[in-house]
């Protein structure tokens, strides 16, 4: 198996199947043999993209991120893969407005973070402290 890291743009057309020629090629990919590596930057810019061009209800959204990420071929590269899924499930329930707030929590956690300081005062996770500056 290959290792290959999947951009955000890759990620966009397999979550909106908008574009069927690269929505297939995505699709491919996905449902391939290689190992995908993913990071939660690419992750958060899915969301940007899915939630203000796509309209993507939030708990969907959070939901369909954490099936994506349960799938055997598919890797985080910066944050640990079972918390970041349960972050995400998380946000589902709780508040899924804070999806970026999760997958950071999710990266924090990874990174043995204290605490995460933030300037936003609605900021929270699951896992990780916050505190505003």
């Amino acid at each position: 198996m290959t290792r290959v890291y999947v951009d955000t743009s890759v990620l966009v057309r397999y979550f909106a199947d908008d574009d069927p020629a690269r929505a297939f090629a995505a699709a491919t990919l996905v449902d391939g043999d290689d190992t995908l590596i993913v990071s939660t930057a690419s992750l958060i810019e899915l969301v940007h993209v899915l939630r203000t061009e796509y309209r993507v209800a939030n708990p969907e959204l959070a939901n369909g991120l954490a099936t994506f990420l349960a799938r055997e071929n598919v890797e985080l590269a910066d944050a640990d893969r079972d918390g970041t899924i349960a972050a995400l499930r998380w946000s589902a329930r709780a508040s899924a407005r804070r999806i970026p707030d999760a997958l950071i929590g999710a990266a924090a956690e990874r990174a043995r973070c204290a605490w995460i300081a933030t300037f936003d005062q609605e900021m929270t996770t699951r896992t990780v402290p916050v505190r505003s500056l």
